[in-house]
């Protein structure tokens, strides 16, 4: 009997034990150990996984979003970079399960996004869901809005990984009359720092949680505040 690889038995020879990868951030792992943590995480390789999300891509485009069909393969990179933006917290047993299921999402996420935007013309909507929870504090009054894109600086200015960092701040457009909120598209954020789409898409899908922990955090206090002087 064959003995068993070090990735079989959980570990690599030389280094932390797999499993103390899981709930990592991607960014957190050595590049030279991500091959194994994949495999010890899904059970299977990150080329399999990629093949596979977009073999499915165009089967979740055509049912769901059949116009965008033709950008399936945009959607699987898309959503295999929030598949290991932070690794799951347990072994995976059914990988095709979870691929399918995080496809899906990103399908209807992107959808939600391009009939928000035909609602309102010249107006994006906030990637990834990072500051929608505003949209659950604001009243609607123009003071309000400007407290609320106060707080999506601060939260910004909170946030210390710097190349993260600087991908989130590139993200955002915000008129310093607080008049307007856009964001900028994985392309134009690449053109303006000199980064690669992929490192973009990456940083932003790490950086999302930052972010919405961070807008939560702000909100919770103003909140407190709000009720400690009424």
């Amino acid at each position: 009997m064959a003995c068993p690889t070090p990735v079989e038995r959980g570990y690599l020879v030389g280094s932390e034990p797999l499993d103390h990868w899981l709930g990592a951030a991607w960014s957190e792992v050595p590049e030279q150990v991500r091959p194994a943590v994949v495999d010890h995480i899904f059970g299977v390789d990150l080329v399999t996984m990629s093949s596979y999300a977009a073999a499915k891509a165009r089967y979740v485009l055509e049912r769901i979003d059949p116009d965008m069909r033709s950008d399936f393969e945009d959607v699987a990179q898309d959503t295999m970079v929030e598949l290991t933006a932070t690794l799951p917290t347990e072994r995976i047993r059914h990988w095709k399960a979870l691929v399918l299921k995080k496809l899906q999402w990103q399908v209807l996420q992107d959808r939600r996004s391009r009939t928000a935007e035909k609602r309102h013309p010249g107006q994006r909507v906030d990637y990834e869901s990072a500051v929608l929870v505003l949209e659950d504090h604001r009243c609607g009054d123009a003071e309000n809005r400007l407290a609320d894109r106060a707080v999506l600086h601060d939260a910004l200015a909170s946030i210390t990984h710097e190349e993260t960092a600087a991908v989130l701040r590139a993200t955002f457009v915000i008129a310093p009359d607080g008049s307007y909120t856009d964001v900028q598209t994985t392309g134009e954020v690449a053109r303006d720092l000199r980064f690669s789409q992929e490192k973009v898409k990456r940083l932003r899908a790490a950086g999302a949680k930052l972010l919405r922990d961070a807008v939560r955090a702000q909100l919770d206090a103003r909140d407190r505040d709000n009720e400690e002087t009424s």
